[in-house]
């Protein structure tokens, strides 16, 4: 007995991987979503998101979750599930958690999405503070909270009431009249005038008691606040702001500024570069915020490069500054101050991963955690000396997980995938190294299809590109990625130059060549994987989405070395792009100029994908939102009907009401599986000996 007992536990592991499964694309509505950690001030609990999708009502929803910091015990719901809620923030002595749910009050037709519960004993009915209708901001003496508010200046001296037949044009007309030039923005549709308070009322900055009242106004700018924090003593807040947010001919420059509890407003930059992320220390005397050159300067001064983000820190007073990450060659996010102020932490992307640094002073940056996967959302209870973050590799969704500030004694603190992934078979990524073309090293990934044997024969390959192209993919987990890899496919993603955490050089190399050096470098990924692993090189797939998008489309028009292409959303035609999408600065910038100058004019035609379509043999499947307005849909029609005209096969797919972003997810596993469909069609998923 003793020893089939034994046999039974030895064989566990093996019974259990025999009943595991690929990943299944309805597998989209089964992995959740953990996110947004909050640690108390005392950094004994942690509050974060808890997402998924609810299939049948085509949406996310968002429930907010409590865990004990040292996981002693399962986690448990806060907030009623009969409403969305996110963005959990505690009160400095632990005593409330605010939230934001969009919710009516019972009895009430007015909707406030700002709400907060007691946590003396978690489980009480969410209440609202009189008074409070923004993101709170709880000031240390835990006496005030500030938040921001849409602020229209005063009513507008009536117009001249309009004749009767102008009153007939205004009811029946359904169209839309225009005398700005930024009118419509990717998300957001289209907008008011952004140059008049009263169409785009300013965000000021307003303080209400703790236990609630008349709100009052700090803050009378005529532009929008942003990034408010309180000074340690409380008698007052940094934030950011930009005087020039009217001028449409200007891109953001925000300074910073402080204002007290009286309403005295002080501006301590003017320098035409851009401030963020406001943090005191802890006596008050010093603010340290992120700075980088304003785009407008950067585009002024046709510099061959974009603009370099540090941490810096300076008296609160104004003053000189100090750059501390000047020798330090990536780029930091929000700071946030040690108790004893002698140490600044800030995340930030270094190769695929992401991880916490630190900094003691100018040029003493350190890296506080480790590992090959990816850490995001850091809130630090610096007073306890312990953080809260997510956390996510190639097999793992992302998790919130607790640690003191140097990475030691981590505990998991969510669990929102573990049943789904104990029953799947996922395939791990392994990180890849090899030289482009002119020899800079290139990181990628690489994932096998299961059972990967190559002597079975040889396999299809398809390489993935990622949006920007300053973003980068990471060691984070795809579902997209692993349902290519358990189709049979060789799966290769890299970070081509442009991508972000590797520094400012590599960053920039696609400046004024978008197509050129990131082109070198995803072939060479493809050469390196073909010399290493069995792939067919006759079924070669290439895809990607936005810039990836961008890139496939120059891909085909470069080489007909890819059996098949996907392009999702992508730029197609660089001067037509230029009218068309929300954000013309890229072009202005990283393309040196606009359209009807000679030089700027010559580069965006040449490095425009429908400039070379006459070469384009691909068969190619294009996937774009109708509404997108970052990359507009008529860059995927020039270059589907350039293919049609040429006989290449060519599919496309418009998905209404869509956005660049944001997809419902109906829609999303609509595309996902016409994707499979493609490459399935064009490469097949097995083996060919």
């Amino acid at each position: 007995m003793r020893i089939a007992l034994v046999c039974l536990v030895s064989l566990a592991p093996w019974l259990a991987a025999q009943q595991r499964r690929a990943p299944r694309l309805e597998d989209y509505y089964r992995i959740e979503g953990a996110e947004s950690p909050a640690i108390s001030p005392d950094g004994r609990q942690v509050a974060f998101v808890r997402s998924y999708v609810v299939e049948e009502e085509n949406r996310r929803h968002s429930e907010i979750w409590l865990a004990p910091v040292d996981a002693a015990t399962a986690a448990v719901r806060l907030t009623n599930p009969a409403f969305s809620s996110s963005a959990p923030r505690w009160s400095p002595d632990g005593r409330l958690l605010a939230f934001q749910s969009r919710r009516r009050l019972p009895g009430s037709g007015e909707e406030n999405s700002t709400w907060f519960l007691r946590m003396e004993q978690p489980g009480g009915e969410a209440f609202q503070i009189p008074g409070v209708t923004g993101v709170p901001v709880f000031s240390p003496d835990n006496r005030w909270i500030a938040f921001l508010k849409r602020t229209p200046p005063a009513e507008k001296t009536s117009a001249a009431r309009p004749s009767e037949l102008e009153r007939k044009l205004q009811q029946r007309f359904k169209g839309r009249i225009f005398d700005w030039m930024n009118y419509r923005y990717d998300g957001r549709g289209y907008l008011p005038d952004p140059r008049d308070p009263h169409a785009s009322p300013p965000l000021e900055l307003y303080v209400t008691p703790r236990a609630g009242g008349e709100p009052r106004q700090l803050t009378r700018l005529g532009v929008d606040a942003a990034t408010p924090a309180w000074r340690p003593d409380s008698a007052g807040l940094a934030m950011v702001a930009n005087a020039h947010q009217r001028d449409e001919y200007l891109y953001e420059r925000a300074d910073l500024w402080t204002v007290t509890l009286e309403g005295e407003t002080r501006r301590l930059t003017d320098d035409g570069y851009h401030h963020t992320a406001p943090a005191w220390s802890p006596d008050g005397g010093r603010l340290t915020f992120l700075r980088a050159q304003g785009l407008s300067l950067v585009i002024a001064s046709r510099q061959r490069h974009g603009a370099a983000i540090d941490l810096y820190r300076m008296p609160a007073q104004g003053g000189a500054m100090e750059n501390l990450t000047a020798s330090w060659d990536l780029r930091p996010e929000s700071p946030v101050w040690s108790a004893d102020g002698k140490i600044v932490y800030f995340g930030a992307g270094a190769g695929g991963s992401q991880h916490l640094f630190r900094t003691a002073g100018v040029g003493a940056v350190e890296q506080a955690t480790s590992g090959e996967r990816i850490l995001g959302g850091f809130s630090l209870a610096a007073g306890a000396g312990r953080m809260a973050y997510t956390a996510s590799d190639s097999t793992h969704p992302g998790e919130v997980f607790s640690a003191r500030l140097d990475g030691s004694e981590e505990r998991k603190l969510s669990a929102v995938n573990d049943a789904l992934l104990a029953g799947l078979e996922l395939g791990s990524a392994e990180r890849i190294r090899y030289p482009s073309k002119d020899g800079t090293p290139i990181e990628g990934w690489v994932i096998l299809p299961p059972g990967y044997d190559a002597a079975k024969g040889s396999y299809p390959l398809i390489l993935n590109i990622h949006g920007g192209p300053h973003g980068a993919y990471t060691s984070g987990f795809s579902l997209p990625f692993q349902l290519l890899a358990a189709e049979g496919h060789v799966v290769l993603y890299t970070n081509p130059r442009g991508s972000t955490g590797y520094g400012e050089k590599f960053l920039w190399a696609t400046w004024g060549g978008w197509g050129v050096l990131d082109y070198e470098d995803v072939m060479a990924g493809v050469d390196h994987v073909m010399g290493r692993w069995s792939i067919d090189r006759r079924r070669l797939g290439v895809t990607g989405y936005s810039y990836g998008g961008f890139l496939t489309n120059w891909i085909v028009t470069q080489t007909p070395r890819f059996a098949a292409a996907i392009t999702g959303a992508g730029i197609s035609n660089w001067v037509s792009d230029y009218g068309t999408a929300d954000i013309p600065r890229t072009k202005e910038s990283e393309f040196q100029g606009y359209p009807w100058e000679p030089a700027s004019g010559e580069l965006l035609r040449k490095l425009s994908p429908i400039t070379h379509a006459g070469k384009a043999v691909t068969p190619t499947l294009f996937v774009h939102g109708e509404s997108d307005f970052r990359v507009p849909i008529e860059q995927a029609e020039q270059m589907y009907l350039a293919l049609k005209k040429r006989r290449v096969p060519a599919s496309f797919i418009r998905y209404p009401e869509m956005y660049h972003g944001g997809w419902t997810p109906w829609n999303t596993v609509h595309r996902h599986h016409h994707e499979l469909q493609w490459w399935k069609q064009h490469l097949g998923g097995r083996t060919t000996p």
